[in-house]
């Protein structure tokens, strides 16, 4: 996915903890800009316009436009990002630098939908990973990818390699990741055993 979004750099005259420190004070983001060849920045970006870009319905797997001062403005795709353990604000960010017409390889959010019936038996729903990497052109780079796992069964499980990817987009995570699975309790086994016993019931 390409945003049209363009988010403006502030170079930063010197490194370290506590210059970074200083520029989270003053509502700046600590930003690495680096790949394509080209020799790494460093800067920072306005806390409420990166949130707000955030907030637009954007993912992290987004390629939107930098201004960097004394260069050209630059395609680039968040490829790291340090959230504070107790605030849940950004630290810092490293951008890579995207060229539109090379494949990259980009970590995508993943959003599991529908509920298995085996979860109102009892049964519990096991997550696996949040994202999967793949490789494509960023212009098929989809926001998130989504895996319906309201037919998994009991003891059913799913992977990496049978996610269902958009035309264009090639797997690169391992294929035996677990993704979502549906894990068996002696409630969810009690509960279908009943109501297997009261289907029985009502044949006869």
């Amino acid at each position: 996915m390409i945003s049209e979004v363009t988010i403006s750099v502030q170079s930063r005259p010197t490194l370290g903890s506590g210059d970074s420190r200083r520029a989270r004070r003053a509502g700046h983001i600590p930003v690495s800009i680096y790949g394509a060849n080209q020799t790494p920045v460093s800067g920072t970006i306005n806390t409420k316009e990166f949130n707000a870009f955030l907030r637009s319905g954007v993912s992290r797997s987004t390629v939107f436009f930098l201004n960097i001062p004394d260069q050209a403005a630059t395609q680039v795709v968040v490829k790291d990002i340090q959230i504070h353990p107790v605030t849940g604000a950004i630290q810092h960010l490293d951008l890579l630098r995207v060229d539109t017409t090379i494949k990259t390889t980009l970590r995508i959010p993943l959003k599991l939908v529908g509920e298995p019936a085996g979860v109102k038996q009892g049964a519990v729903l096991e997550k696996g990973v949040r994202t999967l990497t793949v490789l494509c052109l960023p212009v098929h780079m989809p926001s998130e990818i989504t895996v319906n796992v309201k037919d998994l069964a009991i003891g059913e499980r799913i992977h990496a390699n049978q996610v269902e990817l958009p035309d264009g987009i090639k797997l690169m995570s391992p294929p035996n990741q677990l993704v979502a699975g549906l894990v068996g309790t002696r409630q969810s086994t009690q509960t279908a055993q009943a109501e297997a016993a009261e289907a029985k019931k009502g044949k006869k």
